[in-house]
């Protein structure tokens, strides 16, 4: 069977809105004062919490970084979906999608406690099939085995279903997974990003190129 399994965040949701702010608070919290600048920040979204706070705090001990993250993390958890909102187009691949009977997922290195009340805050998303999150299983990606497992459960054929992600780790696992894998060129590239070399089968230049995959 043919389908889709995406990224989240820079693929599907632009969530960087709010997790810079959950920054600005934290730093605001140390005494810090800062805005982060959407366009400066949002690539370091493909990181994580850990890349986020560092652009901020620099090189710490890990104890105390891991509190700083938990912190950090706490509070993005009680804001995540206010600033949050699909990329534009992806309404419609999502709609039509559904309207073909065209199964899709979600497969995530986003915890599942925070991307599962995102993904139930966008009424566009409610038809997912599957959502795994970063700590679902003992591997997240670039690994392959959150698609592995999700094709199975899915049961999808790789050779006609598509991994689309934004970033090369993305990429890495849906070809790891001998699925098709796409760039979705809208998402939190750096600008020192190459995604032509990233062995993707096709870059996407604009989310409605799917419905054409």
């Amino acid at each position: 069977m043919k389908g889709f399994l995406f990224d989240l965040d820079g693929t599907l949701v632009d969530t960087a809105i709010d997790m810079l702010e959950a920054l600005r608070i934290l730093a605001a919290e140390d005494g810090i004062a800062v805005k982060p600048d959407y366009n400066e920040y949002k690539q370091l979204i493909t990181y994580g919490s850990k890349a986020i706070v560092s652009s901020i705090y620099g090189e710490l001990r890990q104890a105390e970084f891991v509190k700083l993250q938990q912190r950090y993390l706490t509070i993005y958890a009680d804001i995540l979906t206010q600033g949050s909102g699909l990329f534009a187009g992806i309404d419609a691949v999502i709609q039509q999608l559904d309207e073909n009977n065209i199964p899709w997922g979600i497969i995530t290195n986003k915890p599942k406690y925070l991307a599962e009340p995102l993904v139930k805050s966008l009424k566009q998303l409610q038809n997912c099939q599957l959502l795994i999150g970063g700590d679902s299983y003992q591997y997240a990606k670039p690994h392959p085995y959150g698609l592995l497992k999700a094709m199975q459960i899915m049961q999808l054929n790789p050779q006609n279903s598509w991994y689309i992600g934004d970033a090369k780790s993305d990429i890495d696992a849906g070809n790891a997974a001998k699925m098709n894998t796409a760039v979705a060129l809208w998402g939190y590239l750096a600008s020192d990003d190459e995604p032509q070399s990233w062995q993707a089968d096709i870059l996407l230049a604009d989310c409605s190129q799917i419905l054409h995959l």
